[in-house]
């Protein structure tokens, strides 16, 4: 087994893969319908909420973020990506915080409310 995607469900496509690219630097591809953009071996998938729902297997589908997962990732420095988010008017969640088990990671959400988070940790001298 071999994980593959993260698939976003929205009603705004273009605004969504716009945030995603600006976050992570990566151009995307697709329309307003699907889209989607490569980042280091996973792929991000963004499907236009009504266009699945026409379909019969995804009428379960819903657009506008649950807010019950987090997407982490790993980053080299994470204040220096906090300053690069802010000064993109991202909503921050929290300040970059110093966890006791030696991560350093802050909180933000994407244009639906789905919720990202960026963490670094000590490096081993």
């Amino acid at each position: 087994m071999k994980f593959i995607d993260v698939c976003y469900i929205t009603n705004d496509v273009i605004k969504l893969r716009a945030f995603y690219e600006a976050v992570f630097g990566v151009k995307a591809e697709g329309d307003a319908v699907h889209s989607w953009l490569y980042l280091a071996g996973l792929t991000f998938t963004f499907d236009r909420a009504p266009d699945l729902q026409e379909q019969s297997v995804f009428r379960y589908v819903e657009g506008g973020g649950a807010n019950n997962v987090i997407v982490g990732f790993n980053v080299d420095d994470v204040d220096a990506e906090y300053e690069r988010l802010l000064a993109q008017n991202v909503e921050m969640l929290n300040q970059p915080t110093t966890h006791s088990w030696g991560a350093r990671s802050f909180q933000f959400k994407d244009p639906d409310g789905n919720i990202l988070n960026f963490r670094s940790f000590p490096k081993e001298e």
